[in-house]
């Protein structure tokens, strides 16, 4: 009994250590949230938070502070309880939702807004079931929005990887502005307008009377019906109820009834990142030099400065680029201005010598090995096997800032210049072998890093006339992490075969 009894009273001292805190807060009309925090949202008569979930000791961790009519809610040191924490917020009234991290705001009852502003970023999540008469929307990073009830309009901005879910969000019109890896899905019934580029996708739903997207890049517009609707004041007037309008690149093409139609808008500069690049790449020694070969003596002197076994075949290392996405800032119209973008990168590097790799070749190079200088990128001579092919492969995501000069008004006959740099991301490296055993084929692959260095930032140029356009880039950064490898710095040099 007596145990029973003390097991009890732990209890209830546990819960009395986690109990629900409310706070008064001062008046405010913006709320912004960061951490990882659940907030729920209230409408009522009173501004207070209500804090569930927290142990008593971690209580003065969670921060929430009215400064200049804006309520913030944050973790400023660590907290740990063992049942979910959630803030409940209560409010009068509220203009300004601002989110990011992995934070949540929902709420469980349908709230009226009159006017409502609402950035996200990072990997937070909103879902709200509200009315909203004034509304302007933010998204970015890899959020997720999620909006449910009336509006009669508002302004959408979508960016990164963010997600957008407002099919259930019933507006009369829209105005969007989708970018990047972004989705959305909106409702809507009579108006909408904006642009959609990158790779982002864009779904309507609702039927609206009048449509007018720009499209560019490899986004994606799904619609039903999506059509222009005028009043006939004359009887020169075009009737446009059955019209439909859209735009791809430098065309715009009409709809109208059973006729199709297209007239070009004037541009005067082709995409000269986006597009599919192919190319020959190699490596590039300490001293600028492609020749990898080595005297013998430096194997037993110097052998951190051993490269032979990366020497490659040119003719058969080709590298290939495909980037999807970019974006032209003008600085003076389309003569002088700024790009960037997104691109995928392939390369393959064919090895000249019968090597394998291995990422713990420590042992040829250091005298004492040890746990923090035995990762060592060497290529040892296989005396088993007869390859084929063995291939040292990477595999890219880029993004480029680059300067870019036009001299012309006809993009056709213009000469075009751009240099800069791009900041790459190696999401792969591997090693590809094939070789015979008795007569049959085989195929190896070896998905390791290598030590290869995860960023990379190289400088490149792009010259060409028209369509045409070659290039060459140059990686400041080395191939392989510091004293992880032999110093070899990439370089690809080629040609643009489809711009976008």
């Amino acid at each position: 009994m007596k145990r029973v009894t003390l097991f009890f009273i732990a209890v209830l001292i546990y819960f009395n250590l986690s109990a629900q805190i409310t706070r008064k807060l001062e008046s405010f009309n913006s709320i912004k949230v960061a951490s990882a925090f659940k907030v729920e949202l209230v409408k009522g008569n009173d501004n207070e938070v209500e804090i569930i979930g927290v142990p008593e000791q971690y209580l003065e961790n969670v921060v929430t502070e009215v400064k200049n009519n804006r309520l913030s809610i944050y973790a400023k040191d660590r907290i740990k309880a063992d049942s979910e924490m959630k803030i409940i917020v209560t409010f009068i009234d509220l203009e300004e939702i601002n989110i990011s991290g992995a934070a949540t705001i929902r709420n469980n009852t349908p709230i009226m807004f009159n006017k409502m502003n609402i950035k996200s970023s990072g990997a937070s999540t909103i879902k709200l079931d509200a009315d909203f008469t004034d509304l302007i929307i933010d998204v970015s990073g890899a959020s997720d929005l999620k909006l449910k009830g009336n509006a009669t309009s508002y302004k959408l901005k979508g960016s990164g990887a963010s997600s957008i879910k407002n099919g259930e969000l019933f507006s009369e019109t829209v105005e969007i502005d989708l970018s990047g890896a972004s989705t959305a899905m909106v409702y809507v019934t009579k108006n909408i307008t904006g642009e959609v580029s990158g790779a982002s996708d864009l779904k309507i739903v609702g039927n609206p009377e009048n449509s007018y997207i720009q499209k560019s890049g490899a986004a994606d517009v799904k619609g039903v019906k999506v059509s222009f609707k005028t009043t006939n004041n004359s009887e020169n007037a075009i009737n446009e109820s059955d019209t439909t309008r859209f735009k791809w690149r430098s065309n715009t093409f009409l709809i109208i009834g059973d006729i199709d139609t297209s007239f070009k808008t004037q541009k005067h500069r082709y995409n000269h990142w986006a597009g599919l690049d192919v190319g020959i790449n190699g490596f590039l020694n300490s001293s600028g030099s492609t020749d990898l070969s080595n005297n013998p003596e430096v194997f037993n002197n110097n052998p951190k400065e051993v490269t032979k076994f990366m020497e490659t075949r040119l003719q058969k290392s080709w590298s290939v680029n495909l980037n999807f996405y970019e974006q032209y800032i003008p600085i003076s119209k389309h003569h002088v201005g700024l790009v960037t973008g997104l691109g995928f990168e392939w390369n393959n590097y064919e090895l000249r010598h019968n090597v394998r790799l291995t990422s713990k070749g420590g042992e040829y190079v250091f005298d004492d090995v040890n746990d923090f200088n035995k990762n060592y990128t060497w290529g040892e001579i296989d005396t088993l096997r007869d390859y084929s092919k063995n291939r040292f492969k990477t595999f890219f995501i880029n993004a480029p800032l680059l300067f870019e000069l036009n001299t012309g008004n006809n993009k056709k006959k213009s000469f075009h210049i751009s240099t800069g740099a791009i900041l790459g991301f190696n999401l792969q490296t591997k090693m590809k072998y094939k070789y015979k055993v008795e007569g049959d084929s085989k195929k190896e692959k070896d998905k390791q890093d290598f030590n290869t260095n995860p960023f990379r930032v190289s400088l490149t140029a792009r010259v060409g006339y028209g369509r045409f356009n070659v290039f060459a880039s140059y990686s400041l950064t080395p191939l392989f992490e510091n004293n992880k490898g032999p110093e070899l710095y990439p370089f690809s040099v080629g040609v643009t075969l489809l711009g976008f």
